[in-house]
């Protein structure tokens, strides 16, 4: 497919999901998925979005990958171009189950404003 973002290969943990995503236009998100549910497409809603010197973010995540697809709430803390993310699988794989990640701020010509958030989320087990 033209104009989709090649994640690069990484040696996964079971359940770790890879993701590169952008904002299209405020609240909603794009990008692509990888790892653990297999390569595909993210999309997203930012719920809430509280900006600072530490911007607090309330956001969907939808990891729909071609082995497994999940959607899950997240609060994400970042600070400068790194953040921490935490929360739960609200629906499909692992439902119930905490997720944690991180990412870090990228620059990407699949973004409208060039800018991108690569990272990882781990489901537990």
């Amino acid at each position: 497919m033209a104009g989709i973002l090649t994640i690069a290969s990484v040696t996964a943990a079971a359940d770790q999901n890879t993701f590169t995503k952008w904002i299209t236009t405020a609240p909603t998100m794009a990008g692509v998925v990888g790892g653990a549910d297999g390569d595909g497409v993210y999309a997203g809603e930012i719920l809430k979005y509280t900006p600072g010197d530490t911007t607090v973010i309330e956001a969907l995540y939808h990891f729909n990958g071609s082995k497994h697809s999940f959607t899950a709430l997240v609060h994400v803390v970042q600070t400068g171009m790194k953040a921490a993310i935490s929360g739960v699988v609200t629906e499909g794989w692992l439902m119930g189950h905490q997720v944690k990640g991180e990412y870090t701020q990228i620059m990407s010509t699949q973004s409208p404003n060039g800018t991108a958030f690569q990272g990882t989320l781990d489901i537990a087990n």
